[in-house]
């Protein structure tokens, strides 16, 4: 078995063996080396740790690489859309050192190795995201969005006190941890504790004497019982409620159920809030907001029109003051439920978190989203949900971070999430595939922020830019026929339209083109001229697929249109010519009037960010 294994390795090309690509071992020249038109040397026959032989990096091989400046990954990346086939190699990391993070045990969470992102000198590099406390106690972080509810609520009601969960210890000095729940707000690593910093909530003095104050023994002595947090009989809705509750299930939740072949937030979570009055109040919270955007009228009843619909006398009344109602409605029901535990470890809780978090998102307040963020953050870590949890709480996880990764974008901070999935991109199916863009996004998000361009030198940034491009390929080498463009016609030559279907296919192309992009624009050149055409010729596809499919979206797709929003945004600096940049406003205008969100221009934004660039150009 071993020496088979080594002819086979000593029959590789250098140049494949570098690049990381199959060789077929074909003489004079392979065929890799004989499509990109490169010289072809092989390793000897002898082995290269023996004495006196070659190795891959011998200075033979030295040379070779010398006449080759490509950046690696950047060449790989480039050799496949030359070959419009993905390169289809899965021992590629295993064979050359494994740059990419391997699958962290059960139960564990896998710190990348420090040679990648860290110095010696330095074994905690990264600093928390602005604006966050650092100071404040893992172990209190939920509570601390529990006094949150209680505080926005109090805005509208003084009357309005927050019942203290029974779970946490009551001293700041207690760090020993029983309860097997608590162990999931301990970091772990320096990577959890970074992560926990950045989620943090700042706090007064007199949340913290109330905590110290609190006595821990004996606190649980309600009654917990599911009877206690919901109803016995399905709840009754008012006709008004009907229509917004429909918007939800048909309209609203589309945006979070978009990857989700189970359609877990229209079908699941609809039932679930038939049955508990704060995730119905935060549906109808949600569903009435997004109607009052002018997004989507009320549609009519099932099976028959509806004259009050008609009319339009029941949809004026459908405006933000009623959202907000409901919202604060929610606050209060979450005051009396958050005394049982049974009700702080259940599916109706996370899905009420993450309607808030939805809630805030469309509201326009980027201050209260973020806050709501962290408390859906704190809250799944409490629960032990992650993107591989299964059922509601995996869907929750994701549509959690799809937001969160959006606002990191924008503030150009890394995302609150650690978690690294444990399945090969391989072993996925279509649809995994699609939301599995999403974390390789979050992970190049985390590349351009401020804090990692900050706390890493440029060895470090070559390092990490290339195992990040090694992860896109790897997405690309899996991905099924299914993924193919579809025929669509076209009458224009600047950007044409890509059409892929299903849409949710669509948009892991787009995302997995804007993790390109910001790669690319973050990363350090390291080949000369060559490694700077590869780049342009990267961004010049990436953007040819985020414009194309931007332009192939159906206007009813409002999910599709969201996610094209945030892709031509993204990765619309990327773009120089005044004609493309034009379109890519055009683009960018058309998927927000769909949306209508955000509240604020996304194209006048991009235009204030040319003019900086013109700006530049001209003053230099």
């Amino acid at each position: 078995m071993n020496a088979s294994k080594d002819v086979t390795d000593h029959g590789h090309s250098l140049i494949c063996k570098r690049r990381h690509v199959k060789c077929d071992e074909a003489r004079p020249q392979c065929g890799p080396c004989s499509k990109g038109s490169r010289p072809c040397v092989y390793t000897p026959s002898e082995s290269p740790r023996g004495p006196g032989s070659d190795s891959p990096w011998s200075p033979e091989a030295s040379n070779d690489v010398r006449r080759s400046p490509v950046h690696a990954p950047l060449q790989v990346l480039v050799d496949a859309c030359d070959q419009e086939q993905p390169l289809r190699e899965e021992s590629t990391r295993r064979d050359s050192g494994s740059v990419a993070p391997q699958p962290a045990p059960a139960g564990e969470t896998h710190m990348p190795a420090p040679t990648t992102l860290a110095s010696a000198e330095t074994p905690h590099p990264f600093v928390p995201s602005p604006g966050t406390d650092s100071s404040v106690a893992s172990r209190v972080a939920p509570l601390s969005w529990f006094e949150l509810l209680a505080t926005d609520a109090a805005n509208a009601d003084n009357g309005f006190l927050l019942s203290p969960p029974q779970w946490f210890p009551g001293t700041p000095g207690d760090v020993t941890v029983r309860d097997p729940y608590r162990l999931n707000l301990q970091p772990r690593s320096w990577r959890e504790r970074e992560s926990f910093q950045a989620a943090a909530f700042p706090r007064g003095f007199a949340f913290e004497s109330h905590l110290v104050s609190r006595n821990t023994e004996g606190q649980c002595t309600v009654s917990d019982e599911k009877t206690l947090w919901s109803t016995s009989h399905p709840i009754v809705l008012s006709d008004r409620e009907h229509r917004i509750f429909r918007h939800f299930v048909r309209i609203s939740s589309q945006w979070l159920d978009f990857y989700d072949p189970e359609k877990h937030f229209s079908g699941l979570v609809p039932r679930l809030a038939l049955r508990n009055l704060g995730l119905m109040k935060a549906l109808l919270a949600l569903s009435a907001r997004h109607l009052s955007l002018g997004s989507g009228m009320l549609d009519p009843p099932i099976g028959g029109t509806d004259t009050d619909t008609d009319n339009g006398s029941d949809h004026d009344t459908i405006d933000r003051n009623m959202a907000v109602e409901y919202y604060y409605e929610t606050l209060h029901y979450l005051n009396k439920a958050m005394q049982y535990p049974s009700y702080t470890h259940s599916p109706e809780l996370i899905a009420t978190a993450l309607l808030i978090s939805t809630y805030e998102m469309i509201d326009g307040s980027n201050q209260d989203w973020e806050r709501h963020l962290k408390g859906v953050f704190w809250i799944q870590r409490f629960q032990d949900n992650d993107g591989e949890s299964g059922g509601l709480r995996q869907a929750v996880w994701w549509a959690w971070l799809r937001q969160d990764t959006w606002v990191a974008m924008r503030e150009r901070r890394r995302v609150f999430s650690f978690w690294h999935p444990k399945k090969p991109a391989s072993a996925l199916t279509g649809p995994e595939l699609a939301t599995r863009a999403t974390y390789l996004l979050a992970q190049c998000v985390n590349y351009a922020s401020k804090e990692e361009i900050e706390k890493s030198n440029m060895a470090q940034r070559l390092e990490r830019g290339s195992e990040l491009l090694y992860m896109l390929q790897e997405w690309h080498d899996a991905l099924p026929q299914d993924f193919n463009p579809l025929p669509i016609l076209s009458h224009t030559e600047l950007f044409p339209p890509i059409w892929v279907h299903p849409p949710s296919y669509a948009a892991g192309l787009q995302i997995h083109s804007l993790a390109r992009v910001l790669v690319i624009l973050h990363r350090p050149s390291s080949g000369g001229y060559q490694d700077y055409r590869a780049a342009q010729k990267l961004l010049a596809l990436s953007m040819n697929t985020i414009c194309g499919i931007a332009r192939a979206v159906d206007k009813a797709e409002n999910a599709a249109s969201l996610v094209s929003l945030h892709c031509l945004f993204g990765a619309g600096m990327c773009v120089y010519d005044p004609q493309e940049r034009l379109v890519v406003l055009d683009l960018l205008d058309s998927c927000q009037n769909r949306v209508r969100w955000p509240l604020t221009s996304l194209r006048r934004e991009l235009e204030l960010e040319y003019q900086k660039d013109d700006l530049s150009e001209f003053a230099g």
